[in-house]
């Protein structure tokens, strides 16, 4: 197998996988039982007719409860959350290793290009381990690799922009999409940083609180933001290095 096929296997797998994500995680939404940190049986103004998914209300990560906030058990939305979230994490190490063999072409960048994969590799290992670690169960396990997932990310957005700007082969304009990305990841992790609170213990135990509804409102629709944004541009991107042009300049 020669490396314009491996190219375009790469690139293929990653379309297929955001393709996956997608569906998988619409799915999930569609029989997620309701409830929300803010709308939960804890609260005296629990609403137990909102028994659907809310994209103002629930993070994504709502979707791989082991409970939903509502209490009813959450068996396959968290089972097709899991499997998403698996597809991301394939199609982020395929992307990128995919990548490599264009910007290998640069002698100056194969180093920086290879950092690039290794980051990327964490990046995907903390996303699939997001749905195998349901925050009602293991919060503090499922706060870690939410933040392996999106600070390496971020790093990754750093690194690309440098090697697109400095490729001799990639239009420069992708390097200033990359640097949109990175302010846009830089802007989520320093939500999670320093947002409005947010409980730091699983619902249920001492220490749980209701949050401030605008509160868990700014914190979710920024999730959202970031997550589509990412994915929409991956998948611009992938079609963008399908063009002709760019399969002719692998060896």
């Amino acid at each position: 197998m020669n490396n314009k096929q491996k190219f375009q296997i790469f690139l293929n797998i990653s379309i297929y996988a955001c393709i996956l994500f997608i569906f998988l995680s619409g799915l999930a939404m569609y029989f997620y039982p309701g409830g929300s940190m803010y709308n939960n049986p804890s609260n005296p103004n629990y609403d137990n007719a909102l028994n659907s998914y809310s994209h103002s209300m629930n993070f994504f990560s709502d979707l791989g409860l082991y409970h939903s906030w509502s209490g009813e058990p959450n068996f396959l939305s968290n089972i097709l959350f899991s499997y998403s979230l698996l597809f991301v994490g394939i199609g982020i190490i395929s992307f990128y290793y995919g990548i490599y063999f264009l910007l290998k072409k640069d002698q100056n960048l194969i180093f920086i290009s290879k950092i690039g994969i290794v980051v990327a590799f964490l990046s995907s290992i903390g996303f699939i381990l997001v749905g195998f670690t349901p925050s009602d169960r293991l919060l503090t396990e499922h706060m870690f690799v939410v933040n392996l997932a999106f600070r390496s990310f971020l790093i990754i957005m750093l690194i690309y922009t440098y090697l697109i700007f400095n490729s001799s082969y990639i239009l420069n304009y992708l390097a200033f999409i990359y640097f949109i990305l990175f302010c846009l990841v830089g802007y989520y992790v320093y939500i999670l940083m320093a947002g409005p609170a947010l409980p730091a213990v699983s619902y249920g135990q001492d220490g749980f609180f209701i949050p401030n509804k605008h509160d868990l409102f700014f914190h979710v629709i920024s999730q959202k933001i970031v997550i589509y944004g990412l994915s929409f541009s991956i998948l611009y991107q992938i079609f963008f290095f399908k063009k002709k042009e760019y399969l002719d300049l692998i060896d």
